[in-house]
């Protein structure tokens, strides 16, 4: 199931919960019972509820008249909107900019041997290693803080072949360039005297 799809199912679930809490809450209402916090019924709009929320109070005729959510919903449901929009569209200037920040890594240095490659915590990183042994590849680096392996491409093969070959290994996340960054002004060591 991808991102987008379970970003959907999430916001119905939500929006649907957050409407029938505000039908319950309408009805204990009615009732005298112990209520939901004013609180609770606003954080759920906060969370992606915004639209059940506005439903909830249009519907169930539920705290129409207070200004926290008079107010605070549409507020809310207007943000989220502007908020979605914003991440979701992309505008001409962002995917220029998404373009030159591309071509500058490309055109960035890097090591003419070595590759990082990124792989997924949950697959493992087995199918990286039985890859890196059939290729005849050297792993230069491990790292233990993040899931990922700086390698070494092996003799008769070039760089960008070796990086392909790794994109289709199973788990593998990203395969990147091993940039080498350059120093503006050389590090110079204080000396305390006494």
């Amino acid at each position: 199931m991808s991102n987008n799809q379970l970003i959907i199912i999430y916001l119905i679930a939500i929006n649907v919960a957050t409407f029938l809490t505000y039908g319950i809450d309408k009805w204990k209402a009615k009732k005298s019972l112990w209520r939901v916090r004013e609180m609770s019924l606003l954080g759920l709009a906060v969370l992606g509820g915004s639209v059940g929320a506005w439903l909830g109070m249009k519907v169930w005729h539920h705290k129409t008249e207070h200004r926290k959510f008079k107010y605070g919903i549409p507020l809310i449901l207007v943000a989220q909107i502007v908020i979605f929009l914003l991440t979701s569209c992309k505008s001409k200037q962002a995917v220029e900019l998404l373009s030159s920040i591309q071509e500058h890594q490309t055109e960035q240095e890097h090591s003419p041997n070595v590759f990082l490659v990124m792989y997924d915590a949950e697959v493992g990183k087995e199918p990286l290693l039985m890859a890196i042994k059939a290729y005849k590849c050297e792993v230069i680096y491990a790292y233990n803080i993040i899931n990922g392996m700086a390698l070494k491409k092996p003799e008769g093969r070039t760089l960008e072949e070796s990086m392909r070959y790794f994109k289709k290994v199973k788990g593998v996340l990203t395969v990147e360039y091993d940039r080498i960054n350059h120093l503006v002004e050389p590090v110079k060591p204080k000396l305390e005297t006494r």
